[in-house]
């Protein structure tokens, strides 16, 4: 199709932070259709990784912050809130997990999100859709918003139009790249799950980043 970009996969690895034993474990069906490129009918399921290894970390932590009715509440009840004070993450949530490393393997097709002429294309493609979801455009913001009924119908018309994934942009920072594994897409294990320490440096300085304690 005329502007639809296909994605390379990188030559390093990619990083998912999941859970032990096993972080590249396709996900339960029963959680399929929360995720950013889930399938939007439970079909197939997704697995979520990030070209750069802190941003496996920041995806996954940022879930955490205290929301921003929660400040709110602390501003009007203290003035500005001590964030330190706040248990926010899990004590054994390093305990829990590890980080997943693999290589996208050749052959495959992935759709490339992040190129400004496979949004345009989308926009006439799922026409349709936008009027249905009350969308405006289809444009970086709504395809990087928290509201993922779009996200999941272009997940679903990329996995029809046989795609192996979505490579996309992380909506905390421009520099960081995602991924979206469809089910039954190719991968190698770039070795054994890596632990995660208290000291780990792409941890720590994500915790630094939000402004997370445990």
């Amino acid at each position: 199709m005329i502007g639809v970009a296909e994605a390379l996969p990188p030559s390093q690895p990619l990083y998912r932070i999941g859970y032990l034993p096993d972080p590249l474990a396709w996900p339960s069906l029963q959680y399929v259709g929360a995720g950013r490129f889930d399938d939007p009918i439970g079909r197939f399921r997704t697995l979520y990784a990030a070209e750069q290894r802190i941003g496996a970390f920041i995806e996954s932590l940022a879930r955490y912050r205290p929301s921003p009715g929660t400040l709110v509440e602390l501003r009007n009840v203290v003035g500005a809130p001590d964030l330190s004070l706040l248990p926010v993450v899990p004590s054994d949530w390093w305990v829990r997990r590890c980080v997943g490393r693999f290589y996208l393997r050749d052959g495959q097709r992935w759709l490339d999100l992040r190129e400004f002429g496979t949004r345009e294309a989308l926009r006439g493609e799922l026409a349709n859709t936008l009027v249905h979801l009350g969308l405006p455009d289809l444009d970086v913001s709504t395809v990087r918003s928290l509201n993922r009924n779009l996200t999941r119908v272009i997940a679903r018309w990329a996995y029809d139009h046989g795609y192996n994934g979505v490579a996309y942009t992380s909506r905390f920072d421009d520099d960081l790249d995602c991924w979206a594994i469809f089910e039954g897409a190719a991968f190698r294990r770039a070795g054994p799950p890596e632990v995660i320490l208290p000291d780990d440096p792409d941890f720590r300085e994500t915790l630094h980043l939000f402004n997370l304690h445990f």
